[in-house]
């Protein structure tokens, strides 16, 4: 793997990365004269981390006095609790390029762009602040659609030859890089950020050997992609998602034993400790005709304890041993590269140590895997307006960023495409963005909107209940009453549904509900309602009862198996407030089932394949939750299938 600097001479060299970190405040005499290194001050400044981190530094003339971080938006027992031992890196070293904390790489490189702006305040540089600025009067900015100007040969420092250019190394990029270097192909890999990228757990993973061993049950493939087709109202490829389905049970058995060692535990058996394991998630509930809202089908693999990273870069170094993977991190990829028949010939890098740039050439072609686009301002107002302009109701939990503090999810596979004549996928495009009831997931109980109505039939999956909160007054109450433990059992199975209750979710109940009484009164009013609010919530939750003793759901035909009345107290209520979460974009370039990507005449653009969250067809409109883990599970197959392909081609 290349790296032609250290982060720590990088960092000794450059103040580039200050770009990335918005001053945020500043007190002190920022340009009087002075003989010392510094002029005496405290200093602010952020940058990207999980959330948004803010360092504040106070110097003398000659040393860094005081350092405070606010990490309130990094997760708890990771950011958070590396708070102390940044601060101590910082005063110790007295300089920017600290170690940071392992396991905590992204506040860690927050941390240290922040600091290294307030360092160059306190010296009395300028600092750029990297601001996108919003359109005036809501004018959309399409200046990502336009290439921009050549790279001329003179910038480029170095030429590589090889058969095939992966760019991206999370799942998808790192499944194709294995599969060609498998197959003999010498390959090139660059990645954005420092590392190789994973997050969760979950794949589907169905109709092979393997499942079979584990005690899946096979399912029809046919039946699978027509119900996925139908949820996304037929808008997606039914071409790409039957080759996924006939061929994901293949793909991640070959990924997961990508992890020499790994332990794949059936179905209700004990997973071994301290030790990577793959097993099945437990089958849902037969799916039941005129009683559940929709249809859920079983067939996905958990690998534990930590997620799939483990085997993500397990993969990786299994493609780095085969001796024909060169890969290059922390290097962007800028420019595609064509020949005069409109071959793609392969692609410039830039390595943002020393902001070189690298020709690559691509004999056999380019796969495109770099991810979605969430970060991206005005790709985001443009293909996915109805998430863009209301993020401030969203969570948003991808932090992936690059040495500078940058997010990495910039669609930077889609602009290179466009830019060279190949086809954006229609819309509207398909994102993660999810909501749920914590501790009890989507499940049906009674939900009322802020004003205390009821809006839905709540037996929904969590993409489902993610489009309907968006459209109420918030917040939004999941009410039950004390017989909720023995009714979990009745629900509908599917990602994040709660189908029971063990002893500790039950005695912890105070802690993970919102509010609770002895009357439905007294719940009202401890959830802070009062006026029409508070007479309808407890109107609402009448007419509910109603309905449950004649047990038809005469207001929005919930099932009758799932009228749950709110009679007996205790009475508790769960808020949705930070329930909605946004992960990732999953609109891409057009492709063929091989994901050769299409230009807008829909003809292959020869040389230039799109994976992952870079290909289109896959998810379109929504992100439906039919079959857990479908995202990773396309991913990977998609990378095994292309790496393959490519080199047969």
């Amino acid at each position: 793997m290349s790296k032609s600097l250290s982060r720590r001479s990088f960092l000794k060299g450059t103040v580039s990365m200050l770009a990335a970190a918005a001053v945020t405040g500043i007190s002190g005499k920022a340009f009087a004269e002075g003989s010392g290194t510094y002029i005496p001050g405290t200093y602010s400044a952020t940058a990207n981390g999980m959330g948004t981190v803010t360092v504040t530094m106070t110097f003398d003339a000659e040393s860094i006095t005081d350092v405070q971080l606010d990490v309130s938006g990094e997760t708890p027992d990771i950011g958070q609790a590396a708070a102390e031992e940044l601060k101590a890196q910082l005063l110790a070293g007295q300089i920017a390029e600290i170690d940071g904390v392992s396991g905590a790489s992204v506040t860690s490189t927050a941390v240290r762009v922040a600091a290294a702006a307030c360092i160059a305040q306190a010296k009395g540089e300028s600092v750029v602040v990297n601001e996108a600025a919003a359109p005036a009067d809501h004018v959309l900015d399409l200046s990502f659609m336009d290439a921009p100007e050549a790279i001329p040969s003179e910038k480029i420092s170095a030429v590589l030859d090889c058969d095939v250019a992966v760019v991206g190394l999370g799942v998808a990029g790192v499944c194709a890089t294995r599969a060609a270097a498998e197959e003999g192909m010498k390959v090139v890999a660059i990645e954005k950020c420092s590392t190789v990228n994973g997050r969760s757990s979950q794949f589907s993973f169905f109709n092979c050997e393997k499942s079979r061993e584990l005690g899946v049950e096979d399912i029809d493939a046919n039946e699978l992609v027509n119900e996925l087709m139908n949820q996304m109202s037929h808008r997606a490829n039914p071409a790409i998602l039957k080759k996924w389905a006939d061929n994901c049970g293949e793909a991640i058995t070959w990924y997961g034993n990508g992890y020499e060692g790994i332990t794949w535990v059936p179905i209700g058996e004990k997973p071994p400790e301290d030790a990577v394991y793959a097993t099945p998630m437990a089958p849902m509930p037969a799916y039941q005709p005129g009683v559940d809202h929709e249809r859920i089908f079983s067939g996905t693999l958990n690998f534990r304890p930590k997620g799939h990273t483990p085997v993500l870069e397990a993969n990786f170094q299994r493609a780095l041993d085969s001796g024909n993977v060169e890969a290059f991190f922390d290097c962007p990829a800028r420019q595609l590269l064509r020949d005069e028949s409109g071959r793609v010939t392969g692609v410039i890098f830039q390595n943002l140590h020393d902001e070189s740039y690298t020709q690559v050439n691509a004999a056999k072609g380019v796969i495109l895997a770099s991810g979605g686009f969430g970060h991206n301002e005005n790709m985001m107002a443009y293909y996915l307006p109805w998430i863009h302009d209301i993020m401030d109701k969203y969570k948003v939990t991808y932090a992936h960023t690059d040495i500078n503090a940058n997010f990495a999810n910039m669609g930077d596979g889609q602009q290179m495409g466009m830019w060279i004549g190949a086809q954006m996928e229609p819309g509207p495009l398909g994102s993660m963005a999810h909501g749920d009831f914590g501790k009890l997931g989507p499940d049906a109980f009674l939900q009322l909107n802020a004003q205390g109505i009821r809006f839905h039939n709540e037996d929904q999956t969590n993409d489902h209940y993610g489009a309907q909160f968006v459209r109420q007054p918030t917040p939004i109450y999941m009410v039950f009453d004390s017989h909720w433990a023995e009714q979990l059992p009745l629900m509908q199975g599917g990602l994040g549904s709660v189908r029971s209750a063990n002893q500790n979710l039950i005695d912890t109940i105070d802690e993970w509900t919102s509010a609770k009484g002895d009357s439905v009164e007294e719940l009202a009013a401890n959830l802070g309602l009062s006026g029409e609010a508070y007479d309808n919530f407890v109107a609402s939750v009448e007419r509910y009862n109603e309905l449950c003793e004649k047990g038809v759901d005469e207001d929005f035909g919930k099932c009758a198996q799932r009228l749950f009345p709110v009679k007996d107290g205790p009475f508790y209520a769960i808020t949705d407030e930070g329930s909605l979460r946004f992960l990732v974009t999953l609109g891409g370039l057009c492709t063929n089932p091989n994901a050769q990507v299409l230009d807008n005449d829909y003809k292959v653009i020869p040389g230039l394949f799109a994976i992952g969250n870079v290909q289109g067809g896959r998810f379109v409109g929504d992100y439906p939750t039919t079959i857990a883990g479908a995202s990773h599970s396309m991913a990977c197959t998609y990378g095994y299938l292309t790496g393959k392909f490519i080199a047969k081609a």
